[in-house]
């Protein structure tokens, strides 16, 4: 297991074992096969977790598990962290970000008014050559995912929560854009986020918050180029129901996972 997945959260096996009966599972199991295998490792968060067993062909197994349960976060907000001094000067992004999470009281529900305003304001767009950087993507209100990702994190970041970016595979239908048939869905990028009470939890910023689901297969080391010698196939196709909520969000329909009353 490398220091990026014992960061996210050593103790998740006690955790989701010590979850209510009533919270929901999804599961899912495939092969990676190649010499970039070695991209998949141990990968645990609050809600998610993938387990990797090594074959003696060099192949991995990868067995996803999905939990419901209601985030269990009580971090308040504003956050006790300053804004990332590192970020880029944009006054007109953290006016954006400020407006998007006024009165919120809890982290928890600022990441859900910060994302759900990227998945409102920002629509989907396929072109590979459009620039990705947040600051591109905040000017034309144009991205495919990985400038969803990368807005989300930067207006985070800008009102002082945590967050990074993840790169991985998304299992997905023939038709997806960006379909490849070698890991039976499209590279991806989405975003975790950090709560103090309880550590990183994934969000797909076009997709869902405090949650994904388990076609959601993530690289623990990270990629500087599209995986060459990947192959990734199904054991066991992603099963079981999530209690997630909907809400339209623009163009796309964002899901949300539950966050306990407090």
């Amino acid at each position: 297991m490398t220091g990026r997945a014992r960061a996210s959260g050593l103790l998740l096996s006690f955790l989701l074992a010590c979850e209510p009966a009533a919270a929901g599972e999804q599961t899912g199991t495939y092969r990676a096969t190649g010499g970039e295998a070695r991209l998949f490792d141990q990968y645990d968060n609050d809600g998610y977790s993938m387990a990797v067993t090594a074959g003696a062909d060099g192949s991995s197994e990868l067995k996803v598990r999905v939990s419901d349960a209601p985030l269990e976060s009580a971090a308040p907000y504003p956050t006790a962290a300053f804004p990332d001094g590192s970020l880029p000067p944009a006054p007109d992004r953290d006016a954006f970000a400020r407006r998007l999470a006024m009165g919120s009281r809890t982290e928890a529900e600022a990441v859900r008014r910060v994302l759900v305003g990227v998945a409102t304001e920002v629509r989907y767009d396929p072109d590979r050559l459009r620039n990705q950087d947040p600051g591109a993507v905040f000017a034309s209100r144009r991205a495919y995912c990985v400038g969803f990702a990368e807005l989300a994190v930067d207006l985070l970041r800008r009102i002082g929560i945590s967050a990074r970016t993840v790169q991985g595979v998304l299992r997905t239908e023939p038709d997806a854009d960006r379909y490849e048939s070698e890991v039976g869905g499209v590279y991806h990028r989405w975003i975790e986020v950090w709560y103090p009470d309880r550590g990183y939890v994934f969000s797909d910023p076009r997709a869902s918050i405090n949650g994904v689901d388990a076609r959601y297969v993530p690289f623990t080391s990270r990629s500087l180029r599209r995986p060459k010698s990947l192959r990734l196939t199904e054991l066991s196709p992603a099963s079981g129901d999530l209690a997630y909520a909907s809400l339209r969000a623009g163009e796309t329909v964002v899901r949300l996972r539950a966050v306990a009353a407090r």
